[in-house]
This record gives structure tokens, C-alpha cells and sequence, in this order.
């Protein structure tokens, strides 16, 4: 996590144009750390169907509606949503990168 939040205040200061080999650097701590919530994300996901299934036998839950809202409530739901907009915000970051990447290989190429 302090690698995510380090690499979102560098962009958000302006940091990486002027170090495209930093800019490099950070989108694969990136990639690493996407993966690595993928693995926890993958863990949480395969324990969902027997939590609902619990969730389920409860007659005051009558609707899948319902069921996921009760789900959500979990500790599973929770670190479940908190996982995916983790990743989300890694996407928009490493696109983020990838562009400032792009403009300077440009530059650098429009100097030969």
C-alpha cells in the first residue's frame, strides 16, 4: 500500500516527465501489486458461493438482492469491494504511466 500511495502522490505532483526510467520503474511495482491483490481478490471470491449458500438458508432473506447486501455486511464483502477499487485504482494509474511513458518515447524520438 505505501507503494500505491507514493506513486499516486508522484503523479499527482508532477513527478514522473521528467523521469521516464521512474515512470517505468513505478508501472511495474504496479503490475506486481495488481497481481498481488488479484491472488487476495481470487481467495475472497472462492469462499463467496458457500457464504451465500449460508446466507441463503436464512427464510428472512428472500431475494439475491438481499442475499448480496447481507454478503456485503461480511468481512469477506468488505474486503471484497475494498480489493476492487484498489484495483481499479491501479488501472487508472498504470494507464496513467503508460501515457507519460508514450510522450517520451516520443520526445526522444522526435530528438534524433
Amino acid at each position: 500500500m505505501d507503494n500505491i500511495n507514493r506513486i499516486a502522490k508522484n503523479l499527482t505532483n508532477g513527478t514522473y516527465p521528467n523521469n521516464p526510467v521512474m515512470c517505468a520503474d513505478d508501472r511495474a511495482i504496479l503490475s506486481g501489486e495488481y497481481a498481488f491483490i488479484c491472488g487476495q481478490l481470487e481467495i475472497i471470491l472462492s469462499r463467496k458461493p458457500a457464504l451465500w449458500n449460508t446466507i441463503r438458508e436464512n427464510p428472512m432473506i428472500k431475494s439475491d438482492t438481499a442475499c448480496e447486501r447481507k454478503y456485503q455486511q461480511t468481512e469477506d464483502g468488505i474486503n471484497e469491494m475494498g480489493l476492487k477499487l484498489r484495483l481499479k485504482s491501479i488501472e487508472k494509474m498504470m494507464n496513467g504511466l503508460s501515457g507519460l511513458l508514450k510522450l517520451a518515447e516520443g520526445q526522444k524520438n522526435n530528438q534524433w
